[in-house]
């Protein structure tokens, strides 16, 4: 194994130079090796593909860090099928197998209020020369490092831009154009620059280049200073995101941040949808209700989130359980429920734990009491449909039903990765047949009697009371889910933007969401009686801890009772979604703002009320009735003779 992986960081180096590339491979290869010991790379298995990914996860490891470390095991190996002799054997690592579900982050771009404290802190005209040049034409903290003299054109007059040429990554040169703004920050600096050997833009204090650690460092200190936390890629997609808000082609983006896939371009991004926040900031003013008067109200800072961990004593209680069950099971049952538990978010985490063996214990609990299986390749599919057969007799819903089958499916599917052979009949046994569900979203007057209530059950001078309206309008105005809102940071918060973040969503999808102006001045009002603490969850009950689900639930029970409105933090997300598709927001962008990622879950949130689908048609037939009677087919009038010549060719025919 050593002698191939001598070879294998050859082969690196020669293609990729002296770029950081060959590093990070090697590395991965390291700990891979360090995992499984020294032995020659054809005795390597999918097996011990296995181990090491369960040992990352065990890691608490993030899934874009195990995939990353696969994907350097995997090029290792393809290396040795096409190079070396001893490489002919199949490559063990299996995507399907082994990859981990990362879902989809939104980009870390910078608030303008951090930017402008950064930018206050800022007395040294290098240092604001370098960070200029990184929010305000989009450089990487290499290519600012890397920057030469020669390469910045001096613009024709004052009100042009300059050309700069940069060495961007993968040694690919572009040109990005410097506004007179930040030119002039690049000109004051260029006037103290000291001579030096080097044609470097930026030096340090011995006259030789900064280097990338340097700059970092230098960002770290200002940050203190302005009581704020960045990173110099968060203030490149800041760039990104003020050219997306203003409308500019993803592509003509891409050119000037030097990606080669506009994909890229989009992560970045991500977070700014001009034409969404507009449509929904008209849509949400035409359903505006009791709106709060707005305070004297100067936003938060906006800190670094504080990372919460997977609770590893979760992991094995859940293989702790799973040892009751017959030991042909425990591995792919097990496996099953380290990949789960890898994939779920810290505040969720135990509530889906106790559910996924719940699941796992009724369906094998009664095949194994049941049937006659003594291993994987016993199950037939009558044991499956007889299973079923007694669920349903015992009254068990529908949706457990289907929920209970797709676990079912999943355990399956895991057994297959591992090389089990298994009855493909199995993954295609149908699940019951669900009820069609009455909507569940509130109609106006529902929604008009519960705010009104709210609005009257609280009392906005005190902490309590403040909280409660706070955190109802957010579920009311954004859609989030439950568990979506009780994980909302201080950080979360964009008053400049008015966005709100939704970290650690579903499947961990992260999405943005809009600030109406009533739940802005709600938020606002809110923030300044939140209990100052150490703890930086958004909503803090009066004692500093953070708000729990059973106090939202027990709270909308209340208010639902003395109006006689049944609600729930789903109802209101199905009332937000039906609210918007009333007032003619596109299905598509109602999508995005709920996280979901097809529009037939979005179409079972939203419902059209039927008066609106009664105006739509008026409003369409009236158009239709309204053309002018010329524009109309004239109707051919024919002779007695003609109409029997037609009847005629008719018997024929």
């Amino acid at each position: 194994m050593e002698q191939a992986r001598k070879r294998f960081g050859e082969y690196l180096h020669r293609r990729y130079g002296d770029r950081s590339t060959p590093k990070h491979y090697l590395n991965d290869m390291d700990l891979f090796i360090q995992h499984i010991g020294q032995r020659p790379p054809q005795m390597v298995t999918i097996a011990d593909v296995d181990s090491f990914v369960d040992q990352q996860l065990a890691r608490g490891l993030r899934p874009s860090t195990v995939n990353r470390r696969l994907s350097s095991i995997h090029t290792f190996f393809e290396y040795l099928a096409s190079e070396e002799q001893e490489g002919k054997g199949t490559n063990p690592v299996n995507w399907q197998r082994h990859r981990i579900k990362e879902g989809e982050k939104l980009p870390r771009d910078a608030s303008e209020v951090d930017v402008a404290r950064l930018f206050a802190v800022l007395g040294d005209a290098r240092d604001r020369a370098m960070f200029g040049l990184m929010v305000g034409a989009g450089l990487r903290v290499g290519e600012v490092a890397a920057l030469q003299c020669q390469g910045l054109e001096e613009p024709p007059t004052d009100e042009d831009s300059a050309r700069l040429r940069v060495c961007g990554k993968g040694k690919k040169e572009r040109v990005v154009w410097v506004t007179p703004r930040w030119y002039d920050l690049v000109k004051q600096w260029l006037a103290q620059r000291p001579q030096a050997e080097t044609d470097h833009l930026f030096l340090n204090q011995h006259q030789r280049p900064l280097t990338v650690a340097g700059i970092q460092y230098r960002l770290k200190q200002h940050c203190k200073a302005a009581n704020i936390q960045l990173t110099c890629h968060q203030l490149r997609h800041t760039f990104a995101r003020r050219l997306a808000e203003q409308r500019m082609p993803t592509e003509s983006i891409a050119v000037l941040l030097g990606h080669a896939n506009v994909s890229t371009t989009q992560r970045y991004t991500a977070g700014a949808n001009p034409d969404l926040r507009a449509a929904f900031l008209e849509a949400m003013a035409r359903h505006e209700v009791n709106p709060v008067a707005e305070p004297t109200f100067v936003p938060p800072t906006r800190g670094p989130r504080q990372q919460e961990v997977l609770d590893p004593e979760l992991l094995t209680m859940m293989l702790d359980r799973l040892e009751k069950l017959p030991t042909w099971l425990q591995p792919v049952l097990g496996r099953l429920c380290r990949r789960r538990w890898q994939q779920w978010q810290p505040h969720t985490a135990r509530k889906l734990a106790l559910n996924l063996v719940a699941q796992l214990h009724r369906v094998w609990a009664w095949l194994l009491s049941e049937r006659e299986l003594f291993g994987w390749e016993t199950i037939q599919r009558q044991d499956i449909e007889a299973w079923m057969a007694a669920r349903q007799a015992s009254g068990a819903k529908a949706s457990s039903i289907r929920a209970e089958l797709g676990i079912f499916k999943a355990c399956v599917r895991q057994a297959s990765a591992q090389g089990i052979p298994l009855s493909a009949d199995l993954l295609r046994i149908k699940p019951p047949a669900q009820p069609r569900a009455l909507p569940r979203f509130l109609t106006p007057e529902q929604m008009q009697r519960l705010t009104q209530t709210v609005a009257q059950a609280t009392n906005i001078d005190t902490v309590r009371g403040v909280l409660d309206q706070a955190w109802f309008l957010t579920l009311t105005y954004t859609g989030v889910r439950l568990s979506e809102l009780l994980n909302l940071r201080l950080s979360d918060l964009d008053f400049t933007g008015g966005r709100l973040f939704v970290i650690g969503g579903k499947n961990g999808h992260e999405r943005v969401i809009y600030l109406a102006p009533a739940l802005t001045s709600a938020l606002a009002h809110y923030l300044t009686l939140r209990p100052v603490s150490d703890d930086d969850h958004l909503w803090l009950s009066p004692s500093g801890k953070p708000l729990r689900p059973w106090t939202v639930t027990n709270r909308l029970q209340q208010w639902g009772a003395m109006c006689n409105v049944p609600v729930t933090a789903h109802r209101l997300r199905h009332t937000f979604a039906t609210q918007l598709v009333n007032q003619g927001l596109p299905l598509t962008s109602i999508a995005k703002l709920l996280g979901h990622q097809t529009l037939n879950m979005t179409q079972h949130y939203a419902r059209l009320y039927e008066h609106t689908v009664k105006e739509q048609f008026e409003t369409a037939i009236a158009s239709i009735e309204g053309i002018l009677a010329p524009d109309w087919p004239t109707p051919a009038v024919y002779e007695p003779s003609t109409i029997k010549d037609i009847a005629h060719l008719t018997d024929s025919v």
